[in-house]
């Protein structure tokens, strides 16, 4: 089987196709445009409409390297520029028409899990804890972990190209401008690192541009044979201040690409050692595309990683499992009858939906379905991306009281196919007790929704009957036809 991955970085976007082999993930192709997207944010936190056509560019060459290439083997990611762009939905609305793929932005956490998990698979096999630090155009992940399970990580929103763009303003290079940088960057990791420093690591790995480039240098320059030590970055750091100018620097093994943003580069390793405590680091390949590739993989074998993070929430939670399976066993039964999308990730979405509707009655049992959509949506929870946390947030939030919450989302037809087959599935489950077999019928009869009980049930259960009858009028309101039939 045959996976793409598509990484819309800070500093480049990368195209990654692999063949997967047993639990081994075999590249066939790879592919990189630098962009410098960071570099395209305006004061104001906008993309440039500059940096955006060159990006549109740079994805048309990818999306003809994927012509033929089945949309649902390949998973297409941004990362922090794209997170943190005020502009974002507007450039990835085009971005998909270009690409053909929906495009997912992932959080600063699950990228560092990526990140792990994708260097993980080119390291040997041991029991020591490792620290994998990955500087990017715009983001910092910083990621401790055994195997290929991480154990702690963050994301900091320092990379090579926006610490570039911040302090070497034309190009310029002095020593107070590569102290400020630095400290900056050592001021943003203060933020969040203590979760990490927390772990006691035995190797350091550096990942991405930044740490291979910095690593090619020492190498040819003949300072280590690789491995980036403290003395060797304090080398190079007054071997750039000395040059002065960006365009003057000339070392071994610097490649004209990385050349404009290597002292931002510099600046952010030479914290993130002074942070860690890092003697010693050796580059290591993989990064975040090999990392979407295994998850993908992972996903096609069901060893899909959300799984478990849905079953860590629901005990972190204490939410009811045998409730859960309640609601999810109706709610998919229901969409199956009505739903003509055959897309899983659909039926994916209500599943998690199902299952995770009562987190928020850990908060308060008042109005929990607000708990639960703000706990989906601010959680951290790997395997998952910004985009379909949302979604099954939404779906959640819509599951009981009124519609006009959510009006916005059930104009597309599949969501409302979602919505009303959570909610129906809550009504008949609420009393969280076993459900007898019965023939309900949900189907779509000329623009109505037609719940269709046998008359005998109905009569059994009338505080169902009164809830399903109050149902009609909540669709009412917000334009919908939706009836109760009794057969």
């Amino acid at each position: 089987m045959l996976l793409a991955a598509v990484d819309l970085g800070s500093n480049s976007f990368r195209l990654e196709i692999a063949r997967v082999e047993g639990d081994q993930i075999v590249s066939e192709g790879s592919w990189k445009e630098t962009v410098r997207l960071a570099a395209g944010l305006d004061e104001n936190g906008y993309l440039s409409i500059e940096k955006q056509t060159k990006a549109l560019g740079a994805l048309s060459r990818i999306a003809e390297k994927l012509r033929g290439f089945p949309r649902q083997q390949v998973r297409a990611v941004g990362t922090q520029t794209l997170r943190a762009a005020k502009n974002s939905d507007e450039f990835i609305k085009k971005a998909e028409e270009v690409l053909e793929c929906r495009i997912e932005i992932l959080r600063g956490k699950e990228e560092a899990r990526l990140v792990y998990e994708g260097c993980s698979y080119t390291l040997p096999n041991s029991e020591k804890k490792r620290l994998i630090v990955d500087i990017g155009g715009a983001s910092t992940e910083c990621v401790v972990g055994v195997g290929h399970e991480p154990i702690a990580g963050e994301s900091f929103h320092i990379g090579c190209v926006n610490t570039s763009v911040r302090f070497f303003k034309e190009g310029k290079i002095t020593e107070s401008a590569f102290l400020n940088a630095q400290l900056a960057a050592e001021a943003e990791l203060d933020g969040n690192i203590k979760p990490v420093l927390k772990e006691t690591w035995e190797e350091a790995y550096g990942s991405s541009g930044t740490a291979s480039a910095v690593s090619q240098i020492l190498h040819d320059s003949n300072w280590t044979d690789g491995t980036i030590t403290k003395e060797a970055l304090l080398r190079l750091k007054t071997e750039i201040i000395a040059e002065g100018e960006i365009s003057k620097l000339r070392f071994a093994g610097l490649k004209e690409d990385r050349k404009e943003v290597i002292a931002g580069g510099v600046a952010v390793l030479l914290a993130v050692f002074n942070k860690l405590k890092i003697k010693s680091m050796k580059p290591v390949g993989g990064a975040l595309r090999y990392g979407i590739l295994h998850d993908l993989a992972g996903r096609k074998v069901n060893q899909d990683p959300r799984t478990s993070s849905v079953e860590n929430l629901i005990k972190r939670f204490s939410v009811s499992k045998d409730q859960a399976d309640r609601v999810s066993r109706l709610a998919m039964d229901f969409y199956t009858q009505i739903s003509t999308s055959n897309l899983e990730e659909d039926r994916q979405q209500l599943f998690w939906a199902s299952q995770l509707h009562e987190l928020g009655k850990i908060v308060s049992r008042s109005d929990y379905h607000k708990h639960s959509d703000y706990l989906i949506r601010n959680c951290d929870i790997p395997g998952f991306s910004k985009y379909e946390q949302e979604n099954i947030a939404g779906l959640v939030l819509a599951h009981r009281g009124n519609l006009k919450k959510v009006s916005s989302l059930i104009v597309r037809r599949k969501v409302m196919y979602q919505v009303i087959c959570l909610r129906l599935a809550v009504i008949i489950a609420h009393s969280r007790k076993s459900i007898e077999q019965v023939d309900l019928r949900l189907e779509e009869q000329e623009r109505r929704i037609v719940l269709t009980c046998p008359a005998i049930w109905l009569k059994n259960h009338p505080l169902i009957e009164f809830m399903l009858m109050q149902e009609t009028e909540i669709w009412a309101k917000v334009g919908y036809d939706f009836s109760i039939s009794a057969s």
